[in-house]
Protein backbone atom coordinates (compact mmCIF):
# COMPACT_ATOMS: atom_id res chain seq x y z
CA UNK A 1 0.00 0.00 0.00
CA UNK A 2 1.17 3.31 -0.91
CA UNK A 3 -0.30 6.75 -0.56
CA UNK A 4 -0.46 8.86 -3.68
CA UNK A 5 -1.17 12.43 -4.32
CA UNK A 6 -3.51 13.90 -6.32
CA UNK A 7 -6.92 12.61 -7.82
CA UNK A 8 -7.30 9.42 -8.07
CA UNK A 9 -8.65 7.58 -11.19
CA UNK A 10 -12.01 5.91 -12.71
CA UNK A 11 -11.69 2.59 -11.03
CA UNK A 12 -11.09 4.36 -7.55
CA UNK A 13 -14.82 5.33 -7.81
CA UNK A 14 -16.14 1.93 -8.91
CA UNK A 15 -14.63 0.55 -6.21
CA UNK A 16 -16.13 2.78 -3.50
CA UNK A 17 -19.23 3.03 -5.16
CA UNK A 18 -19.51 -0.96 -5.66
CA UNK A 19 -19.06 -0.68 -1.66
CA UNK A 20 -21.40 1.87 -0.51
CA UNK A 21 -18.64 4.54 -0.18
CA UNK A 22 -19.79 8.20 -0.11
CA UNK A 23 -19.66 11.22 -3.09
CA UNK A 24 -16.95 12.60 -0.86
CA UNK A 25 -14.86 10.17 -0.73
CA UNK A 26 -14.72 10.18 -4.77
CA UNK A 27 -12.28 11.12 -7.00
CA UNK A 28 -14.62 14.31 -7.98
CA UNK A 29 -14.28 15.43 -4.61
CA UNK A 30 -10.83 14.92 -4.64
CA UNK A 31 -10.65 17.17 -7.90
CA UNK A 32 -12.76 20.13 -5.92
CA UNK A 33 -10.17 19.94 -3.01
CA UNK A 34 -7.49 19.79 -5.37
CA UNK A 35 -8.93 22.90 -7.26
CA UNK A 36 -9.19 24.70 -3.88
CA UNK A 37 -5.73 24.15 -3.56
CA UNK A 38 -5.64 21.51 -0.97
CA UNK A 39 -3.18 18.31 -0.19
CA UNK A 40 -5.15 14.99 -1.08
CA UNK A 41 -3.49 11.95 -0.61
CA UNK A 42 -5.90 8.44 -1.47
CA UNK A 43 -4.94 4.90 -0.75
CA UNK A 44 -6.35 1.32 -0.92
CA UNK A 45 -5.56 -2.08 -0.13
CA UNK A 46 -7.67 -5.52 0.41
CA UNK A 47 -10.78 -4.11 1.53
CA UNK A 48 -10.33 -0.95 2.71
CA UNK A 49 -9.79 2.72 0.39
CA UNK A 50 -9.24 6.27 2.11
CA UNK A 51 -9.07 9.60 0.56
CA UNK A 52 -7.59 12.14 3.10
CA UNK A 53 -7.23 15.77 3.01
CA UNK A 54 -4.68 17.99 4.64
CA UNK A 55 -6.12 20.59 6.53
CA UNK A 56 -3.60 23.02 8.13
CA UNK A 57 -3.98 25.36 11.22
CA UNK A 58 -2.54 27.18 14.62
CA UNK A 59 -1.99 23.78 16.50
CA UNK A 60 -0.43 21.98 14.11
CA UNK A 61 -3.52 20.93 11.35
CA UNK A 62 -5.08 17.67 10.66
CA UNK A 63 -5.83 14.80 8.02
CA UNK A 64 -9.28 15.03 7.52
CA UNK A 65 -11.54 12.18 5.85
CA UNK A 66 -14.42 13.05 4.85
CA UNK A 67 -17.24 10.31 5.60
CA UNK A 68 -14.04 7.54 5.17
CA UNK A 69 -12.25 5.50 5.19
CA UNK A 70 -14.47 3.07 3.88
CA UNK A 71 -13.53 -0.46 5.27
CA UNK A 72 -15.39 -3.79 4.51
CA UNK A 73 -14.69 -5.39 8.23
CA UNK A 74 -13.29 -4.26 11.23
CA UNK A 75 -9.70 -6.09 10.99
CA UNK A 76 -9.29 -3.95 7.53
CA UNK A 77 -10.23 -0.88 9.43
CA UNK A 78 -7.30 -1.24 11.57
CA UNK A 79 -5.30 -1.60 8.55
CA UNK A 80 -6.42 1.38 6.72
CA UNK A 81 -6.13 3.43 10.56
CA UNK A 82 -2.25 2.48 10.47
CA UNK A 83 -2.03 3.46 7.28
CA UNK A 84 -3.55 7.43 7.89
CA UNK A 85 -1.68 7.31 10.88
CA UNK A 86 1.45 7.06 8.67
CA UNK A 87 0.28 9.19 6.47
CA UNK A 88 -0.32 11.94 9.10
CA UNK A 89 2.98 11.92 10.72
CA UNK A 90 4.63 12.07 7.16
CA UNK A 91 2.66 15.04 6.76
CA UNK A 92 3.71 16.87 10.39
CA UNK A 93 -0.14 17.32 11.28
CA UNK A 94 -1.74 17.23 14.91
CA UNK A 95 -4.37 14.62 14.54
CA UNK A 96 -6.97 12.58 12.18
CA UNK A 97 -9.83 13.41 11.78
CA UNK A 98 -12.03 10.15 10.20
CA UNK A 99 -16.09 9.54 9.36
CA UNK A 100 -15.93 5.79 9.20
CA UNK A 101 -18.01 3.54 6.60
CA UNK A 102 -18.62 -0.18 7.27
CA UNK A 103 -19.88 -2.28 10.06
CA UNK A 104 -18.02 -0.98 13.23
CA UNK A 105 -19.29 0.08 16.65
CA UNK A 106 -18.16 2.94 18.89
CA UNK A 107 -16.53 0.53 21.11
CA UNK A 108 -14.79 -0.84 18.37
CA UNK A 109 -13.78 2.99 17.68
CA UNK A 110 -12.61 3.38 20.74
CA UNK A 111 -10.28 0.57 21.03
CA UNK A 112 -8.36 2.03 18.52
CA UNK A 113 -7.65 5.10 20.76
CA UNK A 114 -10.22 7.29 18.69
CA UNK A 115 -11.66 9.57 20.53
CA UNK A 116 -15.37 11.54 19.47
CA UNK A 117 -14.75 14.60 17.74
CA UNK A 118 -15.97 17.79 19.47
CA UNK A 119 -19.17 18.11 17.21
CA UNK A 120 -18.96 16.36 13.79
CA UNK A 121 -17.50 17.99 10.38
CA UNK A 122 -20.72 16.04 8.11
CA UNK A 123 -23.70 15.22 8.85
CA UNK A 124 -23.83 12.27 11.46
CA UNK A 125 -27.70 11.66 9.94
CA UNK A 126 -29.54 12.11 6.58
CA UNK A 127 -32.60 11.08 5.16
CA UNK A 128 -32.77 8.68 2.42
CA UNK A 129 -35.26 7.83 -0.23
CA UNK A 130 -35.39 4.25 -1.89
CA UNK A 131 -35.64 4.74 -5.89
CA UNK A 132 -36.17 0.69 -6.31
CA UNK A 133 -39.68 1.17 -6.57
CA UNK A 134 -42.56 2.45 -9.04
CA UNK A 135 -43.32 6.17 -9.59
CA UNK A 136 -46.43 6.07 -8.14
CA UNK A 137 -44.71 4.45 -4.69
CA UNK A 138 -42.22 7.29 -5.04
CA UNK A 139 -45.30 9.80 -5.03
CA UNK A 140 -47.23 7.90 -2.39
CA UNK A 141 -44.95 8.53 -0.11
CA UNK A 142 -44.85 12.16 -0.34
CA UNK A 143 -47.25 13.96 1.55
CA UNK A 144 -50.50 14.74 0.29
CA UNK A 145 -49.43 18.14 0.10
CA UNK A 146 -46.07 17.51 -1.88
CA UNK A 147 -48.22 15.41 -4.68
CA UNK A 148 -50.73 18.37 -4.77
CA UNK A 149 -48.05 20.87 -5.08
CA UNK A 150 -46.39 19.07 -7.84
CA UNK A 151 -49.49 17.99 -9.85
CA UNK A 152 -50.73 21.50 -9.63
CA UNK A 153 -47.21 23.31 -10.69
CA UNK A 154 -48.25 23.72 -14.44
CA UNK A 155 -51.37 25.69 -13.67
CA UNK A 156 -49.59 28.23 -11.25
CA UNK A 157 -47.10 28.88 -14.50
CA UNK A 158 -44.07 26.73 -12.87
CA UNK A 159 -41.82 24.92 -15.02
CA UNK A 160 -38.28 23.47 -14.66
CA UNK A 161 -34.96 23.39 -16.11
CA UNK A 162 -32.12 20.93 -15.65
CA UNK A 163 -28.63 22.76 -16.41
CA UNK A 164 -24.81 21.91 -16.43
CA UNK A 165 -24.18 25.27 -17.68
CA UNK A 166 -21.95 26.50 -15.12
CA UNK A 167 -22.62 29.99 -16.33
CA UNK A 168 -26.13 29.79 -15.09
CA UNK A 169 -24.46 29.07 -10.98
CA UNK A 170 -24.88 32.95 -11.01
CA UNK A 171 -28.46 32.32 -10.78
CA UNK A 172 -28.05 30.17 -7.46
CA UNK A 173 -25.47 32.24 -5.76
CA UNK A 174 -28.19 35.19 -5.93
CA UNK A 175 -30.71 33.20 -4.26
CA UNK A 176 -28.37 31.59 -1.95
CA UNK A 177 -26.72 35.17 -0.74
CA UNK A 178 -30.68 36.39 -0.03
CA UNK A 179 -31.18 33.17 1.97
CA UNK A 180 -27.80 33.84 3.74
CA UNK A 181 -29.40 37.84 4.33
CA UNK A 182 -32.53 36.41 5.69
CA UNK A 183 -32.11 33.03 7.72
CA UNK A 184 -28.41 34.03 9.41
CA UNK A 185 -26.91 30.71 7.34
CA UNK A 186 -22.98 30.08 6.46
CA UNK A 187 -23.28 29.00 3.12
CA UNK A 188 -19.56 28.11 1.11
CA UNK A 189 -18.28 31.04 0.16
CA UNK A 190 -18.69 32.20 -3.78
CA UNK A 191 -15.45 30.87 -4.67
CA UNK A 192 -16.24 27.62 -3.03
CA UNK A 193 -19.40 27.36 -4.60
CA UNK A 194 -17.50 28.37 -8.23
CA UNK A 195 -14.76 25.97 -7.66
CA UNK A 196 -17.78 22.75 -6.82
CA UNK A 197 -19.30 23.81 -10.25
CA UNK A 198 -15.82 24.08 -12.46
CA UNK A 199 -15.12 20.86 -11.54
CA UNK A 200 -18.27 18.75 -11.12
CA UNK A 201 -20.29 20.06 -13.38
CA UNK A 202 -17.94 18.94 -16.54
CA UNK A 203 -17.18 15.52 -14.99
CA UNK A 204 -21.22 15.05 -15.50
CA UNK A 205 -20.87 14.56 -11.15
CA UNK A 206 -23.00 17.74 -10.52
CA UNK A 207 -26.28 19.79 -11.74
CA UNK A 208 -28.42 22.45 -11.47
CA UNK A 209 -31.88 22.75 -10.67
CA UNK A 210 -34.12 25.49 -11.22
CA UNK A 211 -38.21 26.39 -10.65
CA UNK A 212 -39.27 29.01 -13.12
CA UNK A 213 -42.62 31.13 -12.86
CA UNK A 214 -43.84 32.61 -16.11
CA UNK A 215 -39.95 31.66 -17.20
CA UNK A 216 -37.77 33.58 -14.02
CA UNK A 217 -36.32 31.43 -11.78
CA UNK A 218 -37.91 31.34 -8.29
CA UNK A 219 -35.81 28.59 -6.26
CA UNK A 220 -32.95 26.54 -7.56
CA UNK A 221 -30.66 23.25 -6.35
CA UNK A 222 -27.22 22.39 -6.79
CA UNK A 223 -27.54 17.69 -6.45
CA UNK A 224 -24.42 15.56 -6.73
CA UNK A 225 -24.44 12.42 -8.79
CA UNK A 226 -22.86 9.17 -8.22
CA UNK A 227 -23.80 5.70 -10.29
CA UNK A 228 -25.80 4.91 -7.39
CA UNK A 229 -26.97 8.28 -5.64
CA UNK A 230 -28.27 11.87 -6.19
CA UNK A 231 -27.41 13.79 -3.22
CA UNK A 232 -29.69 17.29 -2.51
CA UNK A 233 -26.49 19.32 -1.57
CA UNK A 234 -27.31 22.49 -1.99
CA UNK A 235 -30.22 24.48 -2.18
CA UNK A 236 -31.89 28.20 -2.37
CA UNK A 237 -34.89 30.41 -3.42
CA UNK A 238 -36.18 33.78 -3.66
CA UNK A 239 -38.33 34.77 -0.44
CA UNK A 240 -40.04 37.11 -2.85
CA UNK A 241 -41.73 33.83 -4.35
CA UNK A 242 -42.18 32.26 -1.26
CA UNK A 243 -46.15 31.44 -1.81
CA UNK A 244 -45.21 29.41 -4.85
CA UNK A 245 -43.73 26.76 -3.15
CA UNK A 246 -42.15 26.28 -5.69
CA UNK A 247 -38.96 23.97 -4.35
CA UNK A 248 -41.26 21.23 -2.75
CA UNK A 249 -41.97 20.56 -6.58
CA UNK A 250 -38.62 21.59 -8.01
CA UNK A 251 -37.15 18.50 -5.70
CA UNK A 252 -39.79 16.20 -6.47
CA UNK A 253 -38.60 16.63 -9.93
CA UNK A 254 -35.44 15.70 -8.81
CA UNK A 255 -36.23 12.83 -7.06
CA UNK A 256 -37.98 11.46 -9.97
CA UNK A 257 -35.00 12.30 -12.56
CA UNK A 258 -33.01 10.48 -10.27
CA UNK A 259 -34.89 7.33 -10.65
CA UNK A 260 -34.91 7.29 -14.37
CA UNK A 261 -31.12 7.85 -15.12
CA UNK A 262 -31.67 4.70 -12.63
CA UNK A 263 -30.29 5.51 -9.44
CA UNK A 264 -30.30 3.72 -6.64
CA UNK A 265 -31.15 6.63 -4.21
CA UNK A 266 -31.92 9.93 -3.30
CA UNK A 267 -29.66 11.36 -0.01
CA UNK A 268 -30.99 14.49 1.38
CA UNK A 269 -27.22 15.44 2.92
CA UNK A 270 -28.68 15.93 6.44
CA UNK A 271 -31.10 16.49 8.60
CA UNK A 272 -31.84 17.35 12.85
CA UNK A 273 -30.62 14.69 15.38
CA UNK A 274 -34.26 12.54 15.77
CA UNK A 275 -35.90 13.47 18.85
CA UNK A 276 -34.41 17.29 18.97
CA UNK A 277 -37.52 19.43 18.07
CA UNK A 278 -35.56 22.53 18.56
CA UNK A 279 -32.26 22.04 16.73
CA UNK A 280 -31.35 24.40 14.51
CA UNK A 281 -32.05 22.04 11.03
CA UNK A 282 -35.56 20.87 12.52
CA UNK A 283 -37.05 23.26 9.65
CA UNK A 284 -35.81 22.28 6.71
CA UNK A 285 -35.42 18.22 8.24
CA UNK A 286 -39.07 18.11 8.25
CA UNK A 287 -38.82 19.10 4.75
CA UNK A 288 -37.15 16.87 3.84
CA UNK A 289 -38.75 13.83 5.26
CA UNK A 290 -41.94 14.93 3.78
CA UNK A 291 -40.96 13.54 0.81
CA UNK A 292 -40.51 10.27 2.38
CA UNK A 293 -37.66 7.87 2.96
CA UNK A 294 -35.69 6.87 5.69
CA UNK A 295 -33.11 7.55 8.81
CA UNK A 296 -29.51 6.68 8.28
CA UNK A 297 -27.34 7.45 10.84
CA UNK A 298 -23.48 7.22 10.60
CA UNK A 299 -20.92 6.80 13.10
CA UNK A 300 -19.84 10.29 13.03
CA UNK A 301 -16.36 12.33 13.28
CA UNK A 302 -13.29 10.79 15.23
CA UNK A 303 -9.91 11.81 16.10
CA UNK A 304 -6.98 10.01 16.30
CA UNK A 305 -3.81 11.68 18.10
CA UNK A 306 -0.86 12.14 16.44
CA UNK A 307 1.25 14.47 18.04
CA UNK A 308 -0.55 14.42 21.99
CA UNK A 309 0.56 17.93 23.00
CA UNK A 310 -0.60 19.82 20.07
CA UNK A 311 -3.69 17.46 20.40
CA UNK A 312 -4.67 18.15 23.87
CA UNK A 313 -3.68 21.87 23.39
CA UNK A 314 -6.49 21.46 20.33
CA UNK A 315 -8.88 19.96 22.31
CA UNK A 316 -8.57 22.65 25.43
CA UNK A 317 -9.08 25.40 23.00
CA UNK A 318 -12.38 24.29 21.47
CA UNK A 319 -13.58 23.52 25.08
CA UNK A 320 -12.66 27.06 26.14
CA UNK A 321 -14.35 28.68 22.73
CA UNK A 322 -17.58 26.73 23.84
CA UNK A 323 -17.98 28.89 27.14
CA UNK A 324 -16.67 32.20 25.40
CA UNK A 325 -19.85 34.83 24.98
Amino acid sequence: MTWQAGIPDTKWDKQLFAAGGHFIQSSHWAAVQVALGNKVFYAHSDGWQALAVVEYGKLGGRLYCPYGPTAATPAVLTASLQALKQLAKQQGVAYVRIEPQGPFSPKQLQNHSLHPAPRDTQPRFTWVKNLHQPDTQIMAEMTSTNRNLYNTAAKKGITFKESRTVGDLSIFLDMIHGVAKNTGIKPHTDREFQVIADTLIPRNAAKLYFALHNKKPIASALVYDSPTTRYYAHAASYSAARKLQAASPLLTRMILDAKQQSQNQFDFFGIAPPNNPTHQWIGFSNFKKSFGGELKEYLGSWELPIKPVLYAAYRLAHTVKRFLP
